[in-house]
């Protein structure tokens, strides 16, 4: 573990969730709570994340919340847990608990520009995996050589600046790949509006992500939290704490089930 800023937030988080802070545990999915896979559709969790979830949950004293880039229909197929919230492509997508599904509605003209986009790459790259979300599309080159990557940008450079002419397109690099955004919700959305429906309560609060767009998250919770990068490598991130490997998100996960359980932890 490595501390990148106020090492006090981290035992302080811990400290309060053993006083009976209510817990805010927000993950990230790919990169986080399971290996990136060349396939998107095998990235299995590991092996002890939906036991050590379900018991977080189990305690009755944490709310657990998947924050993704993952539609969440993808996601239910690979990690299904009672009483997990998801916010899927992005924070555009919401499943809470009680079975409340909510989908954010984009401008219909911005959202034809994305199908334009969307229809021309599936044209001229048909082996590449373009994947169209909520106001969204997602670009992966994982398992691409370097060259084949470079001109895979290019095509994208080239139709984006056919389609979209007036710039509305956002472009978001993840692992691998990237996302192009027309303007909306974002992962930072979907933190703040779970903080403001905690608004006044006491609260221990977490996000753990390893990706650019996870970013978003860790400016929404600022110092209202802690924030926790899982990367085996330094980069310039808002995170207060870097995780290296899936051993240490496990650890950290093991502290939280058991301060929320009333069980020993030193805050180290």
């Amino acid at each position: 573990m490595e501390i990148l800023r106020q090492p006090e937030k981290f035992s302080l988080l811990l400290r309060r969730l053993r006083n009976g802070a209510k817990g805010i545990l927000f993950c990230d999915y790919d990169g986080t709570l399971a290996p990136f896979q060349e396939d998107p559709k095998a990235a299995r969790p590991y092996p002890w994340v939906s036991e050590l979830l379900r018991e977080i949950v189990a305690t009755g004293k944490s709310r657990v919340i998947i924050v993704t880039g993952r539609t969440i229909r993808d996601l239910l197929q690979l990690l299904s847990i009672e009483k997990l919230e998801i916010w899927g492509s992005h924070g555009r997508e919401r499943f809470r608990p009680d079975g409340l599904w909510w989908t954010w509605e984009p401008d219909p003209k911005e959202e034809q520009i994305l199908d334009q986009i969307h229809c021309e790459l599936g044209q001229v790259l048909p082996d590449i995996r373009v994947e169209r979300k909520v106001g969204c599309l997602a670009v992966h080159w994982r398992g691409l050589m370097s060259q084949d990557v470079q001109r895979l940008q290019q095509i994208i450079e080239e139709t984006l600046r056919k389609w979209d002419c007036g710039g509305v397109v956002k472009r978001k690099p993840f692992h691998m790949g990237i996302e192009l955004q027309v303007p909306g919700p974002n992962k930072g959305n979907a933190v703040s509006t779970v903080l403001a429906e905690e608004f006044g309560q006491a609260v221990a609060t977490c996000y753990l992500g390893d990706d650019l767009t996870d970013e978003d998250a860790f400016k929404a919770l600022g110092d209202d939290g802690v924030n926790i990068l899982v990367s085996a490598t330094a980069r310039p991130t808002l995170a207060d704490i870097r995780l290296e490997n899936e051993d240490e998100v496990r650890v950290f996960l093991e502290g939280w089930r058991d301060a929320t359980k009333g069980g020993a932890d030193d805050g180290r």
